[in-house]
């Protein structure tokens, strides 16, 4: 489903970033990270291509709004699994991202982030 595809991970617990990892193995993509912080986050971007990102939103090192605006910024889609609620001034800010809450299914995520890349061409 997800074939060469370059999904980003953001994820502060550790067990669960690799599962998400594993899960995006399993639907032939390549799994970027995992970042459990927004500086790792943000210092991938600055080095590898993305075509998603999986995003949650509490992080080690505070809210993912940082990592959010630069995936935004450079129009790569972003999914949010999240086991809180989403900002006030990241709804209003991008009320279009869509957003899974924990603990879901991983065919689930697949298949939302499916959607989201058939919405993009492959990054080169």
């Amino acid at each position: 489903m997800l074939t060469g595809r370059r999904v980003l991970i953001v994820e502060d617990e550790v067990l669960i970033a690799f599962e998400l990892c594993d899960l995006v193995a399993d639907a032939a993509g390549v799994a970027v990270g995992p970042a459990r912080t927004n500086r790792e986050a943000l210092a991938l971007l600055d080095r590898e291509r993305v075509d998603v990102a999986l995003l949650d939103l509490n992080l080690a090192d505070g809210e993912a709004t940082p990592t959010a605006e630069r995936l935004v910024g450079r129009g790569v889609p972003v999914l949010i699994c999240t086991g809180g609620v989403m900002p006030r001034a990241m709804r209003s800010l991008w009320p279009h991202l869509p957003v899974h809450h924990k603990p879901v299914k991983g065919e689930d995520l697949i298949r939302t982030l499916a959607e989201l890349c058939a919405e993009r061409p492959v990054a080169s």
